[in-house]
């Protein structure tokens, strides 16, 4: 059985714990933050060593996994030491906030024993459409469409300090919200092999720096049934993200009205149209909308339900604690992580991480967040 701590007991943190007790194998052996008063809430329930010094904690021997939870900006140095310490990696989103660092971590000894959160690929209804695509049942996939309507105020980004800046954050709603809902073209459909995207902050203009909303333009290579066809267009041709700007095509993008460029992530024949809409703007939280419509019929995946031409397919387990919309997939992540040897690693992270920088460069070359040097190189 391995020992594991929390690093960060602060929203996410009490999740981890508790599906750490739904695991035969894995066990919640210490915490490590600098608040006491979440160090010691996680003491009285679950008995958890304290640590306040993570460099102190990583040195422990008896610890061999350690999960982040922290703040974005802490994740990678967490990450490159905890490996350097021989330990398992368990990350919540984003491993990291630049390409560079993304870059790096990728070259890491050890890299491929991270096992990132996306927890949300586990939920019954994103499994249900991936193996709805991947078998081919209804033909092949014509569009797909993501949108996610959530609240962010100025109240959370007051909240900590961190929130709502390209230092600390690294983003605003791309980088810790919609990603997860990013995360379903690329697992669902298929790598997505460019971006053409448009970034703004609509709402909380003086509050914080990062986008606020997004659209992006997406264009995915998609499996035409099968998941031969799939695995070996992944393995043998990986998409390889490289940007070429509009105006390498003669003339100004802004001058041509666009205001920005062009992310080309490889070149394919066969290529989905997908659009990607996300807002933090909205009066509420609501469910995020995942449509696939193919040549035999539409999939809808939208609070928590799947449909398939209108009958119900597939539903998602509520989650236990923490808000509704996160779902139920930590659990089921951690509890085949320790019981199962089970992982999603930075490769099947890959071209989530590379669509999402895309789309930073790509709203960048327009104009958005240049200022603050958001521009990934």
């Amino acid at each position: 059985m391995k020992k594991v701590c929390i690093v960060g007991y602060g929203a996410i943190g009490p999740i981890h714990a508790m599906a750490l007790e739904k695991t035969t194998q894995g066990r919640l052996y210490g915490v490590c933050d600098i608040d006491p008063a979440r160090r010691r809430a996680c003491r009285e329930r679950y008995g958890a060593v304290e640590y306040d010094d993570f460099d102190a904690m990583i040195r422990d021997d008896e610890i061999q996994s350690i999960h982040i939870c922290t703040p974005h900006y802490l994740h990678f140095e967490m990450i490159k030491k905890a490996l350097a310490a021989g330990k398992d990696v368990v990350a919540e989103k984003p491993l990291v906030r630049t390409r560079l660092e993304w870059e790096e971590l990728r070259r890491l000894p050890g890299a491929d024993r991270i096992c990132v959160v996306l927890q949300n690929r586990l939920n019954p209804c994103v499994q249900r459409m991936r193996e709805l695509v991947r078998s081919g049942e209804l033909g092949a996939v014509k569009a797909v469409r993501g949108i996610l309507t959530w609240n962010r105020d100025e109240a959370y980004y007051r909240s900590a300090d961190w929130r709502g800046k390209w230092e600390t954050e690294g983003g605003g709603l791309l980088i810790n919200q919609a990603v997860h809902t990013l995360d379903f073209f690329s697992y669902v459909v298929g790598d997505v092999c460019s971006v053409r995207a448009d970034m703004c902050n609509h709402t909380l203009e003086g509050v914080i720096e990062v986008e606020d909303a997004l659209v992006a333009h997406l264009k995915l290579r998609c499996p035409s049934g099968g998941p031969s066809e799939h695995d070996k267009s992944v393995k043998q041709n990986p998409c390889d993200f490289g940007l070429s700007s509009r105006q390498e095509q003669g003339g100004s993008a802004k001058d041509k009205g666009f205001g920005r460029g062009i992310a080309e992530i490889g070149k394919d024949k066969e290529q989905v149209r997908g659009v990607f809409f996300a807002t933090n703007g909205y009066g509420e939280n609501s469910s995020p909308l995942f449509e696939i419509s193919l040549e035999k019929g539409v999939a809808r995946y939208m609070d928590q339900k799947l449909w398939i031409n209108g009958e119900l397919a597939a539903e998602d387990v509520p989650a236990a604690a923490g808000k509704d919309y996160w779902g139920s997939g930590h659990e089921r992540l951690i509890q085949r992580y320790y019981d199962e040897g089970f992982h999603f690693s930075t490769e099947d992270a890959a071209n989530t991480m590379e669509t999402m920088f895309a789309i930073y460069e790509d709203a960048a070359r327009g104009g958005f967040g240049t200022e603050k040097g958001v521009l990934r190189n």
